[in-house]
């Protein structure tokens, strides 16, 4: 291959930047051309394809964002995309592709694979909910950000005697409020793998301030978690471009009913994008630029409808078939480290 496209899909996460930095670095290195496609599939449809020169990767690595953009598409929704995006990467006279994005961009890499195109996958995510990999672009530096405001609020809890509610991202998954949970010593952690109760949640936060004589807690809730009885329901009634409920207030509704069943003072502190903006720390860094060289050799060594996975301290190369449309759920022994040290 002498032609390649890198593109980056869904939501942004740090370390992005440092796949397509890695991506375009090893095609100066083996002398392969890397274009990047901006703005997602929508732009490859609309042409929005350009070579990428030395200066366009250069300063980017510590990064946020992504300077090829990014858009949650619509694409590969309808049976006859792939053969669509097909033949645009064909226009462009691509012959292969790297696709860097989550859940919905790697099961758009695998039909493409499907279809006959050349695609090798890489992780990335801060939701961490990609199945065969141990670890995505982007999860370490969101559990970073979400553990320092877990930190900060402590003191403001502390000084005014309140129940301090963080709301983390996490749809299906809890994986950034588990970490942030285990790292900044929530007092609770709920996420939409585990089923709780209102009257349980309570009676903990009850049995803390008035048998143990805290005046203040943690509390650290995924935006998708919701109690047996649906009380707390986060789904807003509008749906995103690929018709998932939008999500939102979850950690509100929970303090608004610590207020009135326990007459706590409570407030909640959404984190939303500041999970995504954040310059990536160092190990998002490494892992984007390990899992992009991987996946770089790949596909030039003419393997396809592979994603690029971290197994251990080790590379491996996943099929996406097995990925695609899956999703990766808290541990048990994971949640059980959040329950106990938390």
């Amino acid at each position: 291959m002498k032609r390649i496209g890198v593109i980056t899909s869904g939501g942004d996460a740090p370390g992005t930047n440092a796949c397509v930095r890695t991506i375009a670095r090893r095609g100066f290195a083996d002398g392969v051309e890397v274009f990047g496609i901006f703005d997602s599939w929508d732009g490859l449809l609309k042409g929005e394809v350009r070579k990428l020169e030395r200066q366009d990767v250069a300063g980017i690595v510590q990064r946020a964002g992504t300077i090829l953009r990014s858009a949650r598409s619509t694409l590969f929704l309808k049976q006859g995309d792939a053969k669509i995006a097909i033949d645009a990467l064909t226009r462009q006279g691509l012959e292969g592709v790297v696709a860097i994005g989550g859940n919905g961009s790697q099961t758009a890499a695998s039909l493409l694979a499907q279809a006959g195109f050349p695609v090798v996958g890489v992780p990335k995510t801060i939701d961490n909910d990609l199945v065969g990999t141990d670890f995505s672009v982007g999860f370490f530096t969101a559990a970073e950000v979400a553990t320092q405001a877990l930190d900060n609020l402590r003191a403001t809890a502390e000084a005014h005697s309140r129940v301090m509610i963080v709301e983390t991202m996490g749809r299906d998954s809890g994986w950034i409020a588990v970490e942030a949970g285990i790292a900044g010593g929530a007092d609770l952690v709920l996420i939409p793998e585990h089923e709780f109760t209102l009257d349980a949640i309570c009676e903990r936060l009850r049995t803390r301030h008035e048998v143990h004589k805290r005046n203040y807690s943690i509390v650290i809730i995924a935006e998708g978690a919701m109690d047996k009885d649906k009380k707390l329901d986060p789904r807003r009634g509008t749906k995103d471009l690929n018709a998932r409920p939008r999500l939102g207030g979850v950690g509100t509704m929970l303090a608004l009913e610590i207020e009135r069943r326990l007459g706590y003072n409570a407030r909640c502190t959404t984190l939303g994008y500041l999970q995504r903006c954040a310059a990536p720390i160092a190990v998002d860094r490494v892992l984007a630029t390990r899992l992009s060289d991987f996946a770089f050799d790949l596909l030039l060594s003419g393997k396809s409808g592979l994603m690029a996975a971290l197994a251990g301290r080790d590379l491996e190369a996943v099929p996406l078939e097995l990925v695609a449309g899956k999703t990766k759920l808290v541990t048990d022994d994971y949640f059980r480290l959040a329950e106990i040290f938390g």
